[in-house]
């Protein structure tokens, strides 16, 4: 396994906007490192936009509940950012896992842990 601290660098992409239907908008990036070697889930993370870093939440992985494809994404929720990434440049750093990616019978049901994850990561000392 990798160890912690791991930065990942990406362009912001559009997603699929589930994060917005429950006010969770993330910004989604398919790293361009090799993360084989990381495990799949959410981390507490840090990420940087033009010199600025936010405290964020981050899920990397293939997005079960969403969707089937093959491929990895990193999609991190950033707290107190607001404004248009896509098309930018950012790095995510991932400082801790936090629980393994799994696929929820509903997206509500996701949805509800999403929302613990995201409390959790508010209460998070970077």
């Amino acid at each position: 396994m990798t160890e912690l601290p791991f930065k990942l660098t990406g362009t912001v992409t559009h997603g699929r906007s589930a994060g917005r239907t429950i006010d969770m908008p993330t910004a989604n990036i398919v790293p361009a490192e090799d993360v084989s070697n990381l495990k799949y889930g959410v981390y507490y993370s840090v990420v940087k936009v033009d010199g600025a870093s936010y405290k964020a939440i981050t899920n990397l992985g293939k997005r079960p509940t969403i969707d089937d494809g093959d491929f990895v994404n990193a999609e991190s929720f950033i707290y107190d950012f607001e404004g248009d990434l896509y098309g930018r440049d950012i790095s995510v750093t991932l400082l801790e896992f936090r629980r393994p990616e799994q696929k929820f019978e509903s997206f509500e049901a996701l949805s509800r842990v999403m929302h613990e994850d995201l409390e959790a990561g508010r209460e998070y000392s970077l």
